[in-house]
């Protein structure tokens, strides 16, 4: 029954929705026509739109949008000029066959990127930044997944870095002790040497981590300063979630990687012994879809990965992890 509620529940997703009802209206505006027709115009833009949001529904940054509203204005005024250049010139070139056709071919597509798709991609993105910055904490931790495989080729700069440690700086300590340091890492070389040291997805026991191409971007080593402090737990756990809902929110992915071989990558990094390393987060744009599923009474915990290579992590209910004494 879970299966199938979940199922149901992933067909129904609103891109799905969005898709199917672009598609209908954009049926209908063409049946009834959009030469000098406004109802059929307007139809026609509504389909764009819902086609657009569909398109866009699965981006994870409110940042992102907002660039392609801007890059959607931009659109408009420079395919217009670029519309209206081409026309001319394919009035000039109009007797020479192969250049006569390209340049048609030009000025009508400028025509529809102004016209056609600069408006209704642009009305997504405006309704889709908003609504993605409405959403809150709420939508960031189910974006907060543990993603385990990544675009390698998407790097992250060492600004967005140190941005996110900046958050932890920002964050509650213990006593105000600040006892945590960081190694960072946004550099294929070093990334190199800190992989070898990290285990991968434990309840996946056939795999045994991302392949060239799927590995982080970036990582950051959390360290405690045992001269500032003597337990990091709870600065450990409030600097993770800091950081990797800091990275969600700018639409990247991250994973908590506490198996690690620390004497490994204290030598590999000459890490002081004053300094006990405590996590690995590593970070980059995701590469897999993860889908939270219903914990049913007596199932299984461990996530895991369907034929499609999405991976499923069980999440028991709300009124579980309530108790009412």
């Amino acid at each position: 029954m879970n299966a199938f509620r979940n199922t149901l529940s992933r067909m129904l997703f609103p891109q799905w929705v969005l898709l199917g009802v672009g598609l209908v209206v954009g049926a209908v505006a063409l049946l009834i026509g959009v030469s000098d027709n406004l109802p059929g115009i307007g139809l026609l833009y509504l389909a764009l739109v819902c086609l657009a949001g569909a398109w866009l529904w699965n981006w994870r940054s409110p940042r992102e949008y907002w660039m392609l509203l801007i890059i959607s204005l931009a659109a408009f005024p420079i395919g217009a000029i670029l519309h209206n250049l081409f026309d001319a010139l394919g009035t000039k070139a109009g007797q020479i066959p192969v250049i006569g056709q390209l340049v048609g071919f030009l000025g009508a597509f400028f025509f529809l990127a102004a016209v056609v798709a600069a408006a209704p991609v642009g009305l997504a993105a405006l309704i889709g930044g908003i609504t993605a910055s409405w959403k809150g904490l709420d939508r960031l931790t189910k974006l907060n997944r543990s993603y385990r495989r990544f675009i390698e080729s998407s790097r992250i700069g060492k600004k967005v870095l140190l941005k996110l440690v900046n958050l932890v700086r920002q964050s509650a300590s213990g006593a105000n002790l600040q006892p945590l340091k960081f190694i960072l890492s946004n550099t294929p070389e070093k990334n190199r040497r800190i992989f070898p040291s990290l285990s991968w997805a434990g309840y996946l026991k056939e795999w045994t981590g991302p392949a060239e191409g799927e590995r982080p971007a970036a990582y950051i080593i959390i360290l405690g300063d045992s001269e500032l402090a003597k337990s990091f737990q709870y600065d450990a756990g409030i600097a993770s979630q800091s950081i990797t809902l800091g990275a969600a929110e700018l639409g990247l992915g991250a994973c908590l990687v506490g198996s690690i071989n620390r004497e490994r990558l204290r030598e590999e990094f000459s890490i002081p012994e004053r300094y006990q390393i405590l996590l690995v987060i590593a970070l980059g744009k995701p590469a897999e879809q993860v889908v939270l599923e219903d914990l049913g009474p007596g199932e299984d915990i461990e996530y895991w990965r369907d034929e499609k290579d999405r991976h499923h992590v069980p999440k028991r209910a709300l009124e579980e992890t309530i108790l009412d004494l």
